[in-house]
C-alpha cells in the first residue's frame, strides 16, 4: 500500500472528538453517514491522511487509514486473527526483513499476510499454503481491501504439511493446529539460518511444537514466549493501567535451521 492522498475505495476509519472509531470504506460520489452526519466521500478524495470533515456538520471526524493493530479489532473474519501484539513479535523475533522470500502456512483472517506483505515490502516475496478454499479468498478479499495491489503474493490451495514448492526461503511462518506435524516441510524447504516462528493458542500444542524440534538437529535455539499487553488510562491526574488488558492470545514459538542435512 502506498501512501499519500486518501484514494476511492480505500478502507478508512473516522475519528470522532471521543476517540471513537468507525471503519468505512471512500466510494466516489457516495456519502457516508455517521449518527446523523452526511460525509460527502469526494470531498476527502485527494486530500491527506488526517484531513478533517466539514465543520459544518453536526459531528467533525479525522479521517486516517487504518493501522494493523485498529483492524484486528474491527475486521470480519470467519477465523481468529493473529493480535497486533503477536504479528509484531513474529516480524521481529523471526527478523523477517525487506526483500526477504516468505512461506506463510495457514492464512486465517489475512491479517497476519497483510503484516507479512508489509514487512517484506515489494522486493519480497510471500507465498501462502492454505487448506480451506473459503479461508483463502476471505484472506485475498482482506489483503485487496486493507493491502492494496500484491503481485509479490501466490495463495496455494494445498495442506503444507505436504511439502512446499519453494526451496532456500529464508523464513517459514505457520499458524495451524498442529505445527510438529509441518516440520519436515519446513525444513526442506527453509535456508541454512533462516527462521521458523509457529503460532498456537494452547499449551498442548506448543509442547508437542517443542519436542519435536528438541528431537529434529535440523532445528537449532528454540524459544516459546507469549505476549502480554497492557494499556494505561491517561486522563487530568488520573494515570493508572485500564481495568482490561489484552491478555492470553497465544504462544509463539521459533527456531533457526541449521545446517544439518535431512537423515
Amino acid at each position: 500500500m502506498s501512501y499519500g492522498p486518501l484514494r476511492a475505495a480505500e478502507a478508512v476509519f473516522f475519528v470522532d472528538e471521543r476517540g471513537r472509531k468507525y471503519l468505512k470504506e471512500l466510494r466516489a460520489g457516495h456519502r457516508v453517514t455517521i449518527r446523523g452526519t452526511a460525509i460527502r466521500n469526494d470531498d476527502l478524495i485527494g486530500q491527506p491522511e488526517g484531513s478533517t470533515t466539514d465543520p459544518d456538520q453536526p459531528e467533525t471526524f479525522a479521517v486516517f487509514r487504518p493501522s494493523y493493530a485498529e483492524l484486528a479489532t474491527v475486521i470480519e473474519r470467519a477465523a481468529e486473527p493473529v493480535f497486533a501484539k503477536d504479528a509484531g513479535a513474529i516480524i521481529i523475533h523471526a527478523d523477517i526483513r525487506a526483500g526477504d522470500r516468505v512461506v506463510e502456512v495457514g492464512v486465517g483472517a489475512g491479517l497476519l499476510t497483510i503484516a507479512l506483505l508489509r514487512a517484506v515490502g515489494i522486493a519480497g516475496e510471500l507465498t501462502s499454503y492454505e487448506l480451506r478454499e473459503d479461508f483463502a479468498g476471505n484472506a485475498a478479499a482482506a489483503v485487496a481491501r486493507y493491502h492494496g495491489d500484491a503481485g509479490n503474493w501466490k495463495v496455494k490451495i494445498r495442506d503444507g504439511n505436504d511439502g512446499f514448492d519453494e526451496d532456500g526461503v529464508d523464513r517459514v511462518v505457520s499458524d495451524i493446529p498442529e505445527p510438529h506435524r509441518l516440520l519436515d516441510a519446513v525444513a526442506r524447504s527453509l535456508r541454512p539460518g533462516g527462521s521458523y516462528a509457529a503460532y498456537v493458542p494452547t499449551v498442548l500444542q506448543f509442547e508437542a511444537l517443542r519436542k519435536a524440534i528438541d528431537s529434529d538437529p535440523r532445528f537449532v535455539m528454540p524459544e516459546t514466549i507469549e505476549v502480554l499487553e497492557r494499556s494505561w488510562h491517561v486522563e487530568d491526574r488520573s494515570v493508572r493501567p485500564d481495568h482490561r488488558m489484552v491478555a492470553h492470545t497465544g504462544f509463539l514459538t521459533f527456531c533457526r535451521r541449521s545446517a544439518v542435512a535431512a537423515a
